[in-house]
C-alpha cells in the first residue's frame, strides 16, 4: 500500500467514526485526489500535491468540503485531523481552494494566508501551533 492509499484509509476511518458510517466513504482517484461517495452528510474533495502550483509544494488542498450540519465544529475538527495527517506524511502545507465568503472567513479564522484572494494556504507548523494554542 503506497502512502496515498494509507492516507485514504486513515481519512476514511476518521470520517466513518466521526459521522457513524459503517461502509467506506473515501476513494483515491488515479491523479491522487481523495473524494467521498455522494451522501447526505458530507462532501469532500482533497487534492494531494507534492509539486508546486498556485499552492506551495507538499500541500494537501481542500478543494471542496461541506457538511450537512454547519457551524458545529466539523470543519475545524477535520482540519485539525488533516494537519496531523500532513505532518505524519511529510506535507508542509494545507490549502483551501476557490473559497467563497464562508470558506474564506473559515480560512482566515484558522490563520491561513491568502494566495490570490480565492485560494488560501498555511504551513502545517503554523496550523498545528494554532490548534495547540487553543487547548
Amino acid at each position: 500500500m503506497n502512502e496515498y492509499e494509507e492516507m485514504r484509509k486513515e481519512i476514511d476511518i476518521y470520517l466513518m467514526k466521526r459521522f457513524k458510517y459503517r461502509l467506506s466513504l473515501v476513494r483515491l482517484t488515479p491523479d491522487n485526489i481523495l473524494i467521498t461517495r455522494r451522501n447526505s452528510r458530507l462532501d469532500l474533495y482533497l487534492r494531494i500535491r507534492r509539486v508546486e502550483s498556485i499552492f506551495p509544494p507538499d500541500c494537501l488542498i481542500l478543494a471542496q468540503i461541506s457538511f450537512r450540519k454547519e457551524r458545529i465544529g466539523n470543519g475545524t475538527h477535520f482540519v485539525r485531523f488533516l494537519s496531523e495527517i500532513a505532518l505524519k506524511y511529510g506535507f508542509r502545507y494545507v490549502g483551501i481552494e476557490s473559497t467563497n465568503k464562508k470558506s474564506s472567513s473559515f480560512a482566515k479564522k484558522l490563520g491561513f494566508y491568502s494566495i490570490d484572494g480565492f485560494n488560501y494556504a498555511i504551513s502545517v507548523k503554523n496550523l498545528l501551533s494554532y490548534f495547540q494554542d487553543r487547548r
